[in-house]
């Protein structure tokens, strides 16, 4: 009888202790990596009720953002110069980039006092952050990547037709836990192999637009823009050997890689900048559905250019000294530099609109001053100047604190069969330093009238060049005439505010709209 008991209470004890095994296996921490480097946190990945969190301190400054903590508030600042996060421990909404947005599990604190840690979902911070996902179940590991960070390298077409893949996509891996992300953008869903290894190494530091220049780039890049027909350029200084472009499908696209080339601290990007190092332009051609770029490697240093397509497709590339253009599709008949000089006496129409007005004040600034008073006080002295000239007929959208929609804006204009269209506005990123003077455009029609008013626009200013910009802004994508939105500054950047609220420099702001409009009208 007590061998029995004796061997009763060996198996429980070895019952338990397996199960004790078991436990501490099945509760061991997921690992965090991002762009193939293990990041170290007080607190590690957890998984709670399917929702997996992450560090978000860790992350966002691994990837290059400044982060500040309110700690009356709870709220976490995140920003990068031109993306701003807020977020706000215990809340279900978050604020990016001035837009509220959900959270199906609210940010947490864990630890405590010097130790803790905010924690957030991790399915927010990919989709916000620009970050692919990939989850090594084996391993229990996270792996996030800046996008783009595995295309395939087997070379595509030589032919430039477009109709030869260029490779595979690598397969294997898993969601993380409850969070079914999937790459921003298309492309590449796993960036790493099945075994959760970086592939290729990815970014995994190097040069952000104002950061050291990598040792072993040749070329720096300066600029990036597309002229809204089909045609990429890519500006550079130095040199380079870059080849012809990967051919790719499923999805379709294709892939550049300039070896030997990093950012200039300079560069200014004519696309929306998601980080430092990684932007897109959503288009909307029959063939072209978005152009992206990003610092791809520093190991060896590669910017990379992914243009998303529908189908196969043709494309040219052209390379001259400090310049590289990929155009996709036919060659189009080029649109005239200058409008044709008209005979006669015929009188110009000029649509001039103050953004925003009465309830919707538009940007705050630094000081509480708004977005909608800067836009009228411009386009009053816009107006005035206009009316001295015989052969131009300023319109007003508003001459005071009105309120009209975007559609009525636009209506307006395409009413009048107006022959020139020119939107004014102000801009704002809260909490970030950003500043400086960019003009939007939206169709090809329109960016020679673009360039002209942002050459004079920028000479008043005397801000930080940011660049004539493609964008589908409602008035000026809709209206049927050349149409331009100007943003003058940035009203949530002190300096900035104070020269647009400048009685002086707003003359001198009217005066080089003023001389814009007449330079595009041969006047």
């Amino acid at each position: 009888m007590m061998k029995k008991v004796v061997l009763m209470l060996l198996f429980v004890v070895v019952s338990l202790s397996m199960f004790a095994t078991v436990s501490s296996a099945a509760s061991k921490a997921p690992k965090l990596f991002l762009n193939g480097l293990e990041l170290q946190s007080a607190s590690a990945p957890r998984i709670e009720k399917s929702t997996t969190f992450i560090p978000i301190r860790t992350v966002a400054e691994g990837m290059g953002f400044d982060v500040t903590w309110d700690k009356a508030a709870k709220k976490a600042v995140i920003h990068n110069g031109d993306s701003l996060i807020e977020l706000v421990v215990g809340s279900k909404s978050a604020q990016v980039n001035g837009s509220k947005v959900g959270l199906a599990t609210p940010a947490r604190i864990v630890g405590n006092g010097s130790a803790s840690t905010t924690m957030v979902p991790l399915r927010f911070v990919s989709e916000n952050m620009g970050l692919q996902v990939y989850y090594d179940a084996p391993a229990k590991s996270v792996y996030l990547f800046q996008p783009n960070v595995e295309e395939p390298t087997n070379p595509g077409s030589d032919g430039g037709n477009g109709t030869e893949p260029g490779g595979t996509e690598p397969g294997g891996g898993n969601t993380p836990p409850g969070d079914g992300n999937t790459a921003p953008g298309g492309g590449n869903t796993n960036p790493g192999g099945s075994n959760g290894n970086n592939g290729n190494g990815g970014n995994t530091g190097g040069n952000s637009g104002t950061g050291t220049i990598p040792s072993d780039a040749q070329a720096l890049i300066t600029s990036i823009d597309y002229d809204g027909i089909g045609t990429t350029n890519i500006a550079y200084e130095g040199i380079t050997s870059v080849g012809e472009p990967q051919v790719l499908t499923n999805p379709d696209r294709l892939v550049l890689d300039i070896p030997a080339a990093a950012f200039k601290e300079t560069f200014s990007p004519g696309f929306t900048a998601t980080t430092a190092k990684m932007g897109e332009l959503v288009t909307e051609g029959p063939l072209l559905t978005k152009v992206r770029y990003s610092y791809y490697s520093d190991k060896p240093s590669t910017v990379r250019l992914v243009w998303d397509l529908q189908g196969a497709a043709q494309y040219t590339v052209t390379k001259t000294e400090g310049l590289i253009q990929l155009t996709i599709g036919n060659a189009l008949e080029p649109i005239p530099t200058e409008p044709t000089t008209p005979s006669g006496d015929k009188i110009f129409k000029v649509v001039i609109d103050a953004g925003h007005g009465q309830q919707d004040p538009g940007a705050s600034g630094a000081t509480g001053k708004t977005e909608k008073s800067f836009n009228l006080a411009i386009a009053l002295k816009v107006n005035e100047l206009l009316k001295k000239e015989p052969r131009i007929q300023p319109i007003l959208t508003r001459s005071d604190d009105t309120f009209l929609t975007l559609d009525e804006r636009v209506a307006l204009a395409n009413k009048l069969n107006a022959d020139l269209f020119l939107s004014i506005h102000a801009n704002a990123l809260k909490g970030s330093p950003a500043s400086g003077t960019e003009t939007y455009y939206s169709r090809p029609d329109s960016k020679t009238f673009a360039d002209i008013i942002h050459k004079h626009l920028l000479d008043a200013t005397d801000l930080p060049d940011r660049k004539v910009k493609t964008a589908g802004f409602v008035v000026i994508k809709k209206t049927n005439m050349p149409a331009v939105l100007t943003e003058s500054g940035f009203l949530t950047n002190s300096k900035d505010e104070a020269v647009l609220f400048n009685e002086a420099k707003q003359n001198e702001i009217a005066q080089a709209l003023v001389k814009g409009i007449k330079e595009y009208l041969n006047l």
